[in-house]
């Protein structure tokens, strides 16, 4: 790392620019009704020479000798060209463009193009869009901003991962995460896990980060959404799943001189806690648990003289004891009333963000530059946990002659957290916190000689003691930079090469303390993770206009890219001292390093004919050549044709209505190929035991031993192949207030590379093979209008967007003898997959039911239970959509963004743990009666009469019957979210023109104000897979949070 800084500070120093002689000119830029525009861009054509305006509308402009025009441009107005003369000073008018048919955006390989060519759906996403939700992952911040693009993180503690999806699900048991490009860099977004050899560690101790939370939003200018495979096909593999362009801030776009702008946020974070029963104490039977039992359920009572606290060893696990207002002798606070807690409110306490960031940046004769340092620390709602962040971004744009321009991007981030074990463990936190009884003090947990306790030993450990003597520590340096140099070698052709490279490394210590439950010697777990991706473009592009009638538009190029990750553990098992996890300080320790690299080669273009700027034919192919396939099916080809059609050009006399109408078509194919090592059989490292007595980890007594992995590899594997049609079409009324964006989509990847069960007889459990299919189809709209526009500067204006996608995901095909593919869970309740049901099926026990769906009774009263385990539920949505407003009046801004998510089950574990040990809030009914809707059937199926019979629904009820069907645990996933609202004022210019100060806002932000959900614990959203296929599975995960901040921006 000291190296590449070292690079990062001398490649930036060596960036000079040229001067010639030139003379100064000034001028005016307004609108047609003379209002000054902020911001235009002015350059002298011919040249990389520029500014732009200023918050009059003003300019100054140094000219080079022998320039003749100046370019006018600026967003939702027509560009304009105007010819130089003797006169130092210009007033330039721009007429309004506000259905922008010149708009210009990036797209795959990192080619700009006008949006009306295109014949696919693309969305944007502006800078400030990104900023003002003060997100500290970027993948959270584009929640609710595009249609089609589902974000779901998975849960409250900072530097929780965030999973993302465009347009459903690509591969079955694989990556679905779109492909991340920053300036066409691919990013690595994955979460690297420190357990070794553990499948499916997430659900034992919780999600790690995904590494796009490296990424500071500050440095951001905008983000372009590519959703199809005609968008994304020239991707490669890398953009199988959809890919998200983000574009880095220049300084192009700034006035002629340095420019600082300083930012710093504030906020609060709170969790959201619900679904737990506050009435009821520890015990059995509806007695309080204290000492020796006396028979027939019963248990002596607490004696305050002789134990005022309550703490015994005896004491039970569960909060069956009896109600709080029928105890008398009890903890007793100074009024001699029981003594309440609330443990979940004790335990999470107000989290705090400080984000502080400051940038640099100008143009200067076409030089533009643009350097950002930021500073995040985050301090989360569980005690320890903490995530913080520091960043150095710059970016140049340096033009070398006329002909000839460097962009040059790099950044170092070191990011740093601590988290605490979630899931199924005993050393999760949740796992006591959840069901700890409100008649136990939490923050009490040691006695007055310093000596550690917990209410019950031997099931929980303090949640507060796990904090203090249990974490996951993970700090990463990541250095991500890129180079491109662009010649003109003629007015219609350039030539750009492109080198980028993404590596970060990553220290993760996992503790352990003595003492800790499932871990009673303590445990040390090390882990190294080096990570690195390496890219290279080079392109040769052509864009020529013949005539008035036709357009081309050409390129072609070549990629290399190169993934490389190693990954070292060393495992202390046994500390010697406690709190101490020095490796040395262990009693055994054992040894696992992990290697994996991959190349691809790939050759593509493009092309496009435009006919009377009026109709678009793009063709795309690109052939691909990958190291994780077999040499006889290692090379790959995929094409894509796409058709835009303007008819509002043949249609001039209902452009009062319908200004601009463009319909779409595409088709295209995309690869993606096989992980790595799939097609060669490897080994890993052996243990030896007969299941009685004990096993031996190796390497033991100076011997090591290893055995062949038990998936078979496949030599003749071939590459999935994801074919997708997509129809569209792009209208705008009224002379752009009115824009709706539409298409429909069918999606289908074959070919899927899976491991399918064989026989053991094999020696096998699986082998990897190409089978299956999975195919979506979905709807996407969105809707962006200005209902009420100002009239004048200042004046009130209201803009609208609304976004709403619906995605069906079925599950066509799978391996011959293969019913169901396991996504995550357990045995018993799970996610999986299967042909019959689809993707993301909740699968457990369930009721028995008649032919007509009836509950079938049995002689107590109670439903059966099914014999057979089977579909509960299905977490995939039936659709999404947000409504986000923003309101401009004077200086004030006022934005909201309204999020649903409506359909969609969630399998909610936590609700069946904390129902079966007392805490859940569907216990609070207990000693009520219920009588079950349902009906008799004798030994042929046949209904014998209407269950009548009352049950009690006491403990017995609710641990020997209602925690057996897993049914009962699958909740309504739909919520409805304010998820940010903002309400900014922008000081006035006249004010700001007496001071030094530039521009200075002020803003309130909140986010989560407001849920509507009907699930037990409130927000649906936290997944413990975190960014993992195992979505919909609710076990404990921390819980959401709502935030409010406040925002300072200075500029000068």
């Amino acid at each position: 790392m000291k190296r590449n800084l070292h690079f990062f500070f001398v490649f930036f120093l060596c960036c000079t620019s040229l001067a010639a002689q030139q003379r100064l000119i000034s001028g005016t830029i307004t609108d047609e009704e003379n209002v000054p525009l902020i911001g235009a861009n002015v350059l002298v054509v011919g040249t990389t020479s520029g500014t732009v305006t200023d918050f009059e509308g003003k300019f100054n402009l140094s000219i080079p000798q022998g320039a003749e025009k100046l370019e006018i441009s600026y967003t939702g107005y027509t560009s304009k060209q105007v010819l130089l003369t003797s006169a130092s000073e210009y007033e330039i008018v721009l007429a309004e463009d506000n259905i922008m048919l010149g708009e210009v955006v990036v797209t795959a390989i990192g080619v700009e193009r006008e949006r009306r060519t295109l014949g696919y759906s693309l969305q944007e996403v502006a800078s400030d869009d990104i900023v003002k939700s003060r997100e500290s992952n970027l993948v959270n911040a584009l929640a609710g901003k595009v249609a089609g693009l589902q974000v779901n993180s998975s849960g409250g503690q900072a530097g929780s991962a965030s999973r993302i999806l465009l347009r459903g699900i690509t591969s079955i048991t694989g990556n679905n995460s779109p492909l991340f490009v920053i300036d066409g860099v691919p990013l690595d977004n994955s979460a690297s896990n420190a357990v070794p050899n553990v499948v499916e560690s997430n659900l034992f101790n919780g999600n790690s980060s995904n590494r796009l939370i490296d990424i500071d939003p500050n440095i951001i200018e905008d983000i372009t959404v590519l959703k199809g495979a005609a968008a994304t096909s020239l991707y490669g593999v890398q953009g199988a799943n959809g890919a998200i362009l983000i574009t880095t801030k220049n300084g192009l776009g700034q006035q002629s001189r340095l420019n600082v702008d300083i930012s710093s946020t504030f906020g609060v974070n709170t969790a959201i806690i619900r679904g737990y029963q506050d009435q009821y104490l520890q015990g059995s039977g509806g007695n309080y648990r204290n000492g020796l039992p006396l028979g027939a359920g019963g248990f002596r009572s607490l004696d305050p003289a002789t134990n005022p606290n309550g703490f015994t060893a005896t004491q039970g696990s569960t909060s069956w004891g009896p109600h709080k207002d029928a105890v008398d002798q009890f903890t007793l606070d100074s009024i001699g009333q029981p003594k309440i807690y609330d443990p979940r409110d004790d335990f999470y306490r107000d989290g705090q963000t400080w984000e502080n960031s400051v940038s640099l940046s100008g143009n200067n004769n076409g030089v533009g530059y643009s350097f950002t340092f930021s500073n995040l620390q985050e301090q989360g709602i569980v005690p320890t946990n903490d995530f913080k962040r520091n960043a150095l971004s710059a970016k140049v744009s340096v033009p070398f002659s006329d002909k000839v321009r460097y962009e040059g991007f790099a950044s170092f981030v070191n990011s740093d957290s601590k988290r605490l074990s979630e899931g199924n463990g005993q050393r999760s936190f949740l796992f006591a916190l959840n069901f700890w009884p409100i008649s136990h003090d939490i923050t009490n947990y040691y006695t007055e000689d310093g000596t550690y306790y917990s209410y019950h030993p031997t099931a929980f450990n303090n949640p507060f003691w796990l904090a203090e003597n249990n974490g996951y520590y993970s700090n990463t340096d990541r250095f991500i930079f890129n180079q491109a140099l662009t010649v003109e070698l003629a007015p219609w052709l350039k030539l750009t090469e492109r080198f980028g490279a993404d590596t970060y490394h990553t220290l993760i210590e996992d503790q352990v303390n003595i003492g800790t439950r499932g871990f009673a010697n303590g445990r040390t777990l090390n882990t190294d993770i080096t990570n690195r991706i390496l890219n290279n473009d080079l392109i040769l592009s052509a864009d020529r206009r013949f005539s008035d009638t036709w357009q081309v538009n050409v390129a072609v190029g070549n990629n290399v890219y190169e993934n490389t990750f190693k990954r070292d553990i060393l495992r202390g098992i046994g500390l010697s001292i406690p709190g101490f996890y020095d490796i040395s300080n262990s009693g055994s320790v054992e040894a696992f390093e992990n290697d994996i690299s991959s190349r691809s080669y790939a050759v593509y273009g493009t092309g496009m004919v435009g006919f009377k700027d009026m109709l678009f034919l793009n063709l795309t192919a690109r052939n691909e050549w990958s190291s994780t396939l077999p040499l006889n099916h290692n090379s790959f080809f995929y094409p894509s044709a796409s058709l835009g059609f303007e008819f509002t050009e043949l249609l001039p006399n209902i452009r009062s209505v319908l200004s601009y109408g463009k319909l779409r078509a595409s088709w295209a194919q995309a690869g993606n190929t096989a992980p790595a090592y799939s097609v060669i059989q490897t080994f890993t490292q052996s243990s030896v035991g007969d299941g009685t007595r004990g096993t031996i980890s190796v390497p033991s007594q100076g011997q090591v031993l290893y055995e062949l992995s038990n998936i078979k590899a496949n030599e003749n594997l071939t590459n999935e192949l994801i074919e997708e049609v997509e129809f569209g079409a792009d209208l705008r009324f009224f002379n752009g207030r009115l824009g709706i964006d539409a298409s429909v989509y069918d999606r289908r990847s074959r070919d899927q590379v899976l491991s399918a069960p064989v026989a053991p007889s094999t020696g096998y459990v699986a082998k990897v093979v190409n089978v299956g299919e999975i195919q979506n189809k979905g709807v996407e709209v969105s809707l962006t209008a200005n209902p009420i526009r100002a009239a004048r500067p200042g004046a009130f204006d209201w803009n609208l967007q609304v976004n709403y996608a619906r995605n069906r995901t079925t599950v066509n095909a799978l391996a011959e003898g293969v019913e169901s593919i396991r996504l995550f869970g357990f045995t018993s309740p799970l996610i999986q997959a299967d042909v019959t049901n689809g993707y993301g099926v909740i699968w457990g026990s369930r009721f028995a039911r008649t032919s007509e769906g009836e509950l079938i009774i049995g002689e107590d009263g109670l439903p059966i239970q099914d014999d057979a385990l089977g579909p509960i539920g299905n977490v995939m949505p039936d659709w999404t959509g947000s409504i986000r407003s923003t309101f401009n009046f004077k200086n004030f801004t006022l934005s909201g963004l309204l999020d649903a998510r409506i359909g969609g089950d969630i399998l909610n574990f936590d609700l069946f743990y904390s129902t079966f040990y007392g805490t859940s809030v569907v216990t609070e009914d207990r000693g009520s009666v219920v009588v079950w809707d349902g009906v008799y059937v004798d030994d042929d199926g046949q209904i014998t009469g209407e269950n009548n019979i009352p049950v009690v629904k006491d403990e017995g009820y609710y641990q020997n019957f209602y925690s057996n069907i897993s049914e009962l645990f699958v909740e309504d996933g739909s919520f409805l979210k304010l998820r940010e609202l903002s309400l900014g004022y922008r000081f006035p210019q006249k004010v700001l023109d007496r001071t030094l100060i530039r521009s200075l806002e002020i803003t309130g932000i909140a986010r989560n104000l407001f849920i509507h959900s009907n699930f037990t614990y409130f927000d649906p959203e936290g997944s413990l897979d975190g960014a993992g296929n195992g979505q919909g599975f609710y076990h404990s995960v921390t819980p959401g949070t709502k935030t409010f901040a406040l925002a300072l921006k200075v500029g000068f």
